[in-house]
């Protein structure tokens, strides 16, 4: 019943008669998203890929305009270097079903069982008038060590995705995959203390250290009009332009939302719909306790600028959904105001700007609660005072060497900023931050180093330092976004870091080479140093593993 009226919702959309072409979404963790990250800041002002902050994207709008690239390209109209053309190539091959001129109508076996199995992605695919299905295969296995583990780590999730269109306006997708995995110590803690695997749902205990899981997700994807789309999936959303997210993460389990997106003039207004799971404690099968966030966020798009202003409201209720947050036009905390309810209400903006060659800033500011007359003497720490900001820069063809490329991020969270008084207002979902996965109360610090010197071959150095103060013997000090800001022990005092101190430096280093596309080996090493106040020796992690993935992306733990 609690879902009932987000379906009475999506069902009504469904009778809409749609005249325009509809396609999925690009799977987060795609190199698709790096790619169109890196020709965006290239072309700095030209606004054709000036895409929103809210991914994951659609796939038809980016082979559209990925094409667009390819001919001006080809033109000598703008400059690409031979990685570049490489690199945009792979990804329109990709997306083919959206290239112009192809009208494939017979079962197509490409790159499965020809020789083109070198030079195009793997894939299996049926198209007859508007419908479509095209089947292709999910894999990403991999081995390692972790001198903290006596027995070895290792990955083993295999699957399958199927992406396509029923008719023209309606598109879905939807895939499945098994994982078996043993993660780093440090990832065993964390599932230790929290009852969750990062990024999973419900899993099963495997082996005496290891975790066993399905991760199945899919949707609609509806073109209702012109510049009007829907989707109605149960999946993951990110919202940003960096490496982490203060807004919304893909860090947790998935979740089943509503968005819609309105398209007008120079203007993306996005509302997002979702259900979430409370925390609960781990145990034999029962019915997880729901809960339900509503976001929207309106996005002014330049050639070389875009800001998004945000609003979201964290709510539990006996009934399901709260009706009145289905109201696009409307603030959330005046509606609140108006039930009278206790529900949590966020504020905030993302920034983005090309503004120099090569080079693009960009920012995320949270506004979770705030009193003025504290605010204007900032250095009390009042525990109120609850607000993050994130600042971030990119920079691409570092030095003048083409594809080395540089992304710095510095993030800053005060204590109690994801916390509220209850377990329903707590910005979390199956028992996982739903942004930071770390939560609050911390600084962190990222340089990424990424070059490209070969068509198949990539290389990634990564640097996150970040302090965060922890609960000192069980009192609040807002880090753990599951505990409640009511059991606090002051009002005052609050500054990041404040409780006990926990530095934690991570170095990563990766290889990556293609051997055909979407089917890649990877050779990484992870260090991790972290280090509490209270105790006298620090935990450090030495992690080595390598890897064989097809059409999936990295299985990263960086937290």
């Amino acid at each position: 019943m609690k879902c009932l009226r987000l379906a009475i919702v999506f069902l009504l959309v469904m009778g809409i008669k749609s005249a325009w072409a509809q396609s999925d979404f690009i799977m987060l963790g795609s190199r698709q998203y790096d790619v169109l990250n890196r020709l965006e800041i290239k072309l700095r002002k030209d606004s054709i890929l000036n895409f929103s902050a809210v991914k994951p994207y659609d796939r038809k709008a980016v082979t559209e305009r990925l094409q667009y690239i390819q001919q001006l390209s080809n033109e000598g109209k703008i400059e690409l270097s031979k990685v570049d053309k490489y690199n945009l190539d792979i990804v329109l091959k990709d997306n083919f079903e959206w290239r112009n001129g192809f009208a494939d109508s017979s079962l197509r076996f490409s790159s499965l069982f020809k020789k083109s199995i070198w030079s195009h992605p793997p894939y299996i695919g049926l198209k007859q008038g508007d419908f479509s299905a095209y089947v292709y295969p999910l894999v990403n296995i991999s081995l390692g060590k972790d001198n903290n583990v006596t027995n070895d780590l290792f990955n083993n999730q295999r699957g399958i995705g199927i992406r396509g269109t029923f008719t023209k306006g309606v598109g879905y997708y939807t895939y499945l995959t098994t994982h078996q995995e043993r993660d780093p110590l440090y990832v065993q803690q964390f599932e230790q203390k929290y009852s969750a695997v990062p990024g999973a749902g419900y899993y099963k205990n495997f082996s005496s250290d290891g975790y066993d899981y399905f991760d199945a997700r899919g949707g609609l994807m509806i073109n209702a009009s012109k510049g009007i789309d829907l989707q109605f999936a149960y999946d993951k959303v990110f919202i940003g332009n960096g490496y982490r997210s203060l807004i919304l993460s893909d860090f947790s389990n998935s979740m089943l939302f509503l968005k819609a997106n309105f398209r007008f003039w120079k203007l993306n207004y996005y509302n997002l719909f979702s259900e979430l799971t409370s925390t609960f404690q781990r145990g034999p099968d029962f019915l997880r306790p729901k809960k339900y966030m509503a976001f929207h966020m309106l996005e002014y798009n330049t050639k070389s600028f875009s800001i998004g202003i945000f609003e979201d409201i964290m709510f539990g209720r006996s009934g399901g959904f709260e009706l009145g947050y289905l109201n696009p036009l409307i603030f959330y905390r005046a509606m609140e105001q108006q039930e009278g309810s206790p529900d949590k209400v966020t504020l905030g903006a993302n920034i983005k700007t090309n503004a120099f060659k090569n080079t693009q800033f960009y920012s995320q500011i949270i506004i979770n609660e705030f009193v003025m007359s504290e605010v204007l003497h900032y250095s009390r720490g009042y525990y109120s005072n609850k607000q993050a900001l994130q600042l971030g820069v990119k920079r691409i063809d570092l030095f003048g060497i083409k594809n080395l490329d540089l992304q710095v991020e510095a993030n800053f969270i005060r204590p109690f900023v994801y916390q509220h008084y209850d377990t329903v207002g707590s910005f979390t979902h199956y028992n996982q931050p739903l942004a930071h996965p770390m939560g609050a109360n911390l600084r962190e610090f990222i340089g990424i180093l990424k070059y490209q010197p070969a068509n198949k071959l990539s290389f990634e150095a990564k640097v996150i330092y970040n302090e965060q103060g922890l609960d000192s013997a069980g009192a609040n000090f807002g880090a753990n976004p599951f505990r409640f800001y009511t059991d606090r022990l002051r009002d005052y005092g609050y500054k990041i870091g404040s409780g006990i101190l926990a530095k934690n430096l991570f170095l990563s280093g990766t290889i990556t080479y293609e051997v055909s596309p979407n089917v890649f080996l990877d050779l990484n090493a992870i260090i991790r140093k972290y280090k509490r106040a209270d105790v006298a020796t620090s935990f450090d992690s030495n992690i080595f593993n390598a890897s064989l993935r097809i059409n999936l992306g990295r299985r990263e733990f960086d937290f």
